[in-house]
């Protein structure tokens, strides 16, 4: 993974990562909340020997050996022979070994101190257990290591801090809590969007599709809501991002084979729903619109669409004539829009879908077609579920796959191309459709020519005044018709 690729994934999940680190706020103050505050007192105690020689080395010989002493002691604090009687002393309702999972004890290193902390949920009880704790190991100390008969020496026990009442809880700790909650809540949100990205196997944009061998991308078309109600891009906008997506498209198509640019393209798409047809329709009128003679051919004759797209007259298609009831000049209508389309409708629906494009006659009415025009756009059924697009494509120059954005998974693209390589037909490139729009696209906002930024209105320059002061009313001739 490239760190482009980092940042690419990092924003497809800018969301997530703005919610997480705010729950894990949430969450770290809801603890806080809940958690009962606990106040800890500190005291500290010094040991050291009483020497009753003034040898330099034996003086120091006492303080390495009080040095050491002192982690015995430690381990002295949290026994029954302090524990009972501080809990004698204060009449405190616990056992001795829940007393001391309340206590910790710090030795500093190459030190004679012994820090004791004890824990409580009221600041004047830690503070009197820790002193009583104090008492205690002192008198435990003294009789373990008093005064006796041939010893040199003796234990010194000096409380040098006593526990002092804490004026302010030692946890919760509202502020180290926040900070744990953010940086747990920005783990948990890379974690997750990492997690999605490698559990989510559906194609997001165009730079999905270069996972998949041998497939290469030919265009990206954006999502517009206006699509909904209006099939063709020109319907929208005609500077819009969609109708220039197309253009695009167009442009790719001529660069494919330029010995032999395919002329016969089939579109079909891995399931229903993907937008082939809307694609068919769009690549057609832009082709058109660049002075191309173009036949479009509805091969789909489960799930007919383009006749009702464009208005046209359904009784009769490509079924009659593989039927033999119509000859192929009998069926081609024309387009109501652009006169350089030529369009064969499916017409009605056969019991046998698969075997009418598999057989020689639908061969020949391509060829036909192909004699009179630049080019032939053949809208097929999806390939996954039937069979009727891979028996179209092995007769064409080559197969565009229409993938569906946020849709679309890996498995079906590649298993789609598969299947078109089995009939050994050549898949031109995959076209990514309903793909997020970039909000940073300067280069559309460089082709909407006199639009507002913001508004998607048309920019108007107000017509000069007349001699009169009045402005002059624009003639009907001046009007052009809309589409």
């Amino acid at each position: 993974m490239t760190i482009s690729d980092l940042v690419r994934g990092l924003r497809r999940h800018l969301v997530l990562l703005a919610i997480a680190p705010v729950l894990g706020v949430i969450v770290a103050q809801l603890i806080t909340m809940l958690q009962s505050p606990t106040y800890e007192s500190k005291a500290s105690v010094f040991f050291s020997l009483s020497q009753t020689t003034d040898r330099l080395d034996q003086a120091y010989q006492g303080t390495l050996l009080s040095q050491q002493k002192v982690r015995s002691y430690a381990d002295i604090v949290t026994t029954p022979t302090v524990t009972e009687p501080v809990l004698r002393e204060l009449g405190l309702r616990m056992r001795p070994d829940t007393l001391a999972k309340r206590l910790s004890v710090e030795v500093p290193l190459d030190t004679a101190l012994l820090n004791v902390s004890a824990s409580a949920s009221s600041p004047v009880m830690a503070a009197r257990i820790v002193n009583s704790v104090t008492r205690h190991l002192a008198k435990a100390v003294s009789d373990l290591e008093g005064p006796q008969a041939g010893r040199p020496w003796a234990i010194q026990i000096h409380v040098v801090r006593p526990g002092a009442v804490p004026a302010e809880p030692s946890s919760p700790k509202p502020t180290l809590n926040i900070i744990i909650g953010l940086v747990l809540g920005v783990i948990a949100g890379i974690a997750a969007g990492a997690l999605k990205d490698a559990l989510d196997t559906r194609i997001g944009q165009a730079a999905d599709v270069s996972r998949i061998k041998g497939l290469a991308v030919l265009g990206e078309v954006p999502r517009e809501f206006a699509a909904r109600r209006h099939v063709l891009a020109d319907d929208t906008d005609r500077f819009g991002k969609r109708a220039e997506a197309y253009r695009k498209l167009r442009t790719n198509l001529r660069f494919i084979g330029v010995d032999r640019p395919p002329r016969t393209i089939v579109i079909s798409s891995p399931h229903r729903g993907d937008g082939k047809s809307s694609t068919a329709l769009n690549v057609a009128f832009s082709l058109a619109d660049d002075g191309a003679r173009v036949v479009l051919v509805d091969a789909d004759l489960r799930r007919s669409s383009i006749a009702a797209s464009l208005g046209l007259v359904e009784g009769a298609g490509l079924t009659s004539v593989l039927a033999g009831q119509a000859k192929i000049a009998d069926v081609v209508q024309q387009a109501k829009r652009r006169s350089t389309i030529k369009v064969v409708t499916s017409g009605p629906v056969p019991p046998n879908p698969s075997e009418l494009l598999g057989t020689r006659r639908m061969q020949q009415v391509l060829e036909e077609l192909r004699e009179h025009a630049d080019y032939v756009i053949v809208d097929s059924p999806p390939l996954l579920p039937v069979a009727d697009a891979a028996v179209v494509a092995s007769g064409c120059d080559g197969v565009i796959l229409v993938a569906r954005a946020g849709r679309t998974k890996y498995d079906e693209l590649r298993s789609a191309a598969e299947s078109l390589a089995a009939v050994n037909a050549e898949t031109l490139g995959v076209v990514v459709n309903m793909t997020k729009p970039s909000s940073n696209d300067r280069y559309y906002r460089y082709i909407s020519p006199g639009r507002v930024p913001g508004t998607g209105k048309s920019e108007r320059t107000a017509p000069s005044p007349g001699p009169d002061g009045r402005e002059p009313v624009p003639s009907a001739a001046t009007h052009e018709p809309t589409a």
